[in-house]
């Protein structure tokens, strides 16, 4: 059988698996790769030689147009690895640490009751079919175990943080609101991180069965398109339907591509914002503890305990895109790091391998335990410049 051949077994084994897990029917699946099968080619050549976390570093090192890490001790932060430290990346739900932050802070100020009752309606007047069905499914089947008359926002806010729910994200959205969001980019002091902005109205934005894509929109255009949709009975129902039957309307590169126009931040900044998380030093200690312990779901997993004595975590997954940003404490060495590792605008076949095997996380994860790891990674980003 020759190489060709194999890798499109592979492609079509992977992405059916990919979309199994995101929930989506296998007619569905099918209907959506054989529609793209140029993307399913794209980086085909590099998955040979990146099953290994050596053999990534290694294409680390040879493609620093996709990929950016910050990692660093916390209390030697110049010491620190910073590649690709300052290029623009696509936030994703990696904005929703600032939903948490500021939510923490609405708590702290008597603004937002965590205790309050919310119904799950509530949340799936966000939901777009069809967009990260999988971490919704898995979103409301958590919220499910509850007690209907005892799901309270607070076990909507640490579920969101879990499983990258896209639809609690924005139900939070609007529940904190754009000025206090935007005053907390700012008191933070982000000069390179974007106003984080609703999902549906991101992506009705790229949708070309609502608009016109010929345009990039404004910030304020995509919160108006999220709240027409959240407010507006039968363009809400619209455009569940349109998804429902086209998805995004667009290809997978375009997808991937599209997400140049979602709002950015640089590595170095949000790592730093990790640090301060971390340290007790984000608005007030009492606040940074509560985002600590939401940011820790991922400690009760078989292996983290393992190689941390602490860990926490908010991890992003959507096309062309793995990113984390995390902070640890290494049970061998006892020392604390804190990151941002960004593959971004990545070729879709290549995308789709990374994905599969959970590289991204698992190289992250292992950067702050294992010292060999990073020393490669210096290594061949060394290689590089």
């Amino acid at each position: 059988m020759n190489r060709a051949l194999k890798f499109l077994l592979v492609f079509i084994v992977v992405v059916l698996a990919v979309f199994a897990m995101a929930g989506i029917p296998n007619y569905s699946a099918f209907k959506t790769l054989f529609s793209n099968a140029d993307g399913m080619a794209e980086g085909s050549e590099y998955i040979e030689n990146t099953y290994s976390l050596k053999g990534l570093t290694e294409f680390i090192g040879e493609h620093p147009e996709y990929f950016s890490v910050v990692s660093f001790n916390v209390n030697n932060p110049d010491s620190g690895i910073y590649y690709q430290a300052d290029v623009s990346r696509t936030l994703g739900t990696l904005s929703n640490v600032f939903l948490l932050l500021e939510y923490e802070r609405q708590v702290e100020a008597g603004l937002i009751n965590p205790n309050k009752s919310i119904t799950l309606d509530e949340i799936t007047r966000f939901a777009l079919p069809e967009i990260s069905a999988g971490s919704h499914k898995e979103g409301l089947d958590k919220l499910k175990e509850i007690d209907p008359d005892k799901i309270t926002i607070d076990h909507a806010v640490a579920i969101m943080v879990e499983v990258n729910d896209l639809t609690i994200a924005d139900y939070l959205w609007y529940q904190l609101g754009k000025d206090n969001l935007s005053a907390l980019i700012d008191t933070l002091g982000l000069q390179h991180t974007d106003l984080p902005l609703p999902f549906a109205g991101l992506y009705i934005s790229i949708n070309p069965n609502l608009v016109d894509t010929s345009k990039t929109y404004s910030s304020d255009e995509v919160i108006e398109f999220a709240t027409r949709f959240k407010n507006d009975d039968a363009y809400n129902a619209e455009v569940k339907d349109i998804f429902e039957d086209d998805r995004i309307g667009i290809s997978f590169i375009q997808e991937r591509n599209a997400l140049a126009n979602f709002p950015q931040t640089t590595p170095r900044e949000i790592a730093e914002l990790m640090m301060k998380i971390q340290k007790g030093e984000v608005l007030s200690e009492a606040i940074s503890k509560r985002v600590q312990e939401k940011m820790r779901w991922v400690f009760g997993g078989e292996t983290i305990p393992l190689t941390f004595s602490d860990y926490g975590a908010m991890y992003d997954n959507r096309m062309g895109m793995l990113s984390g940003i995390d902070f640890g404490t290494s049970i061998y060495t006892g020392s604390s790091s804190a990151q941002a590792v960004f593959f971004d605008q990545l070729p879709v076949a290549f995308w789709l391998h990374l994905s599969a095997n959970h590289m991204q996380e698992d190289y992250q994860q292992r950067l702050i335990w294992d010292p060999a790891l990073y020393e490669t990674t210096i290594s061949e980003i060394s290689k590089g410049k």
